[in-house]
Parts: C-alpha cells; structure tokens; sequence
C-alpha cells in the first residue's frame, strides 16, 4: 500500500512539477515548438506506464482519457505563460 502511495505521490510532483516548468516556458515567450514538447513526452511516458500496467481495457481506457486531460492542461499552462508575458510586454510598450 505505503508503495502505491508514494509512486502517486512521486508522480504527482512530476506533474506538477512539468505544468509549472510549462508554464515559465510560456512566460520567458519561447516558440510553440519548445512548448508542444513537455506535454508530448508526458503523454508518451504515461501512455506506455498505461498499456504495460493496465489490466483491462476499462483501466487502459480511463488512464489514457486522464493523461490526455493532464496533456492538454500542460498546454494550456504554456499558453497561459505565453499570454501573460505578451500581456506584461504590451504594457511596457504603452507606457
């Protein structure tokens, strides 16, 4: 039990730790191509976590739609980054 525990545990700091990585990136206005990598590797790691762990299609089903969901937020984080910077750059050429 402590063993599942601290893998989700471990897995949720890596996690975390990537969308906020995501989202510096996005900040510091880095090309989409740098930001499509983080969540792409994630979901390839996860995906392969999922189909050599998964003991049914309903388990392999259900991790796919999560990692694909915490895919698209790691995205989304980069462009919140991306979209904050434009925004702090715009007011500096305002003023």
């Amino acid at each position: 039990m402590f063993v599942f525990i601290a893998i989700g545990l471990i897995t949720a700091v890596i996690t975390f730790g990537l969308g906020f990585w995501s989202y510096l990136l996005g900040k510091r206005d880095k090309t989409n191509l740098i930001g499509s990598i983080i969540p792409a590797g994630y979901f390839i790691v996860r995906v392969v976590f999922a189909v050599t762990l998964s003991e049914g299609t309903h388990e392999l089903i259900t991790s796919l739609v999560g990692n694909l969901c915490i895919t698209i937020i790691l995205v989304g984080l980069f462009f919140w980054g991306k979209q904050r910077a434009n925004r702090v750059v715009g007011k500096h050429i305002s003023k």
